[in-house]
């Protein structure tokens, strides 16, 4: 009998993973854009070096009817470290809770004006307990931007969806395990850089993507 089992869960897993397929390709970054502070201009709000500004990304995500994001939404972080925030860009199922800990010795803020998400987390130093969060509960785009040093910006990009992954530099992205069928697909690098298109998942097979 437990043999019997063993080759039937094998078999209903084999049949399974022959009906997903997975889609790749390379989604055109612009160029990062270094970080320029004038001398001064922050005078007496930053007690250290300033770190590059990070390297630009992109989001790549599949809708389709009737896919919805994990009920058990993840939580994660964004840390505002050397006067940067961590990441340019992140993406996230909705229901996603983001916490936002300062890692310098000087104060932060995070607040954002989106449609998507408006908040105002105030100004805090690391010692903040317990660490700013938020709850992106809302599909869309949402523009961070810290109120003490302007030269800070960062996105997210809430889905309502479980297949999503951000680029690597280069801009290369990868989604797998995906189940056969024809989905829309969307890719984001900022506010007005997006591209959508139907696509159709074939199992057992790569699908390239060529974005104009």
């Amino acid at each position: 009998m437990k043999l019997f089992l063993n080759i039937y869960l094998i078999l209903t897993v084999s049949l399974l993973a022959e009906k997903t397929g997975e889609v790749s390709g390379i989604l055109p970054l612009p160029i990062s854009k270094e970080t320029t502070v004038p001398s001064g201009k922050y005078r007496g709000k930053i007690s250290g070096k300033v770190a590059p500004t990070p390297t630009v990304l992109g989001a790549v995500w599949l809708t389709k009817e009737g896919l919805t994001a994990p009920v058990k939404s993840p939580k994660i972080t964004i840390a505002q470290q050397n006067y940067q925030f961590s990441q340019h860009l992140t993406i996230v199922p909705k229901g996603t809770v983001i916490e936002f800990p300062n890692k310098d010795p000087d104060y932060h803020n995070i607040y954002s004006l989106s449609k998507t998400k408006r908040f105002d987390i105030g100004r805090y130093k690391s010692d903040q307990n317990p660490v700013p969060s938020v709850t992106f509960d809302k599909v869309g785009f949402v523009r961070l931007s810290c109120e003490i040093h302007d030269h800070m910006n960062a996105s997210i990009i809430v889905v309502d969806t479980p297949f999503y992954t951000t680029t690597d530099t280069s801009g290369k992205f990868n989604l797998s395990g995906i189940p056969a069928g024809t989905y829309t697909l969307h890719a984001q690098v900022d506010k007005k850089t997006d591209w959508t298109m139907s696509v159709t998942i074939t199992p057992n097979k790569t699908l390239n993507i060529e974005f104009p």
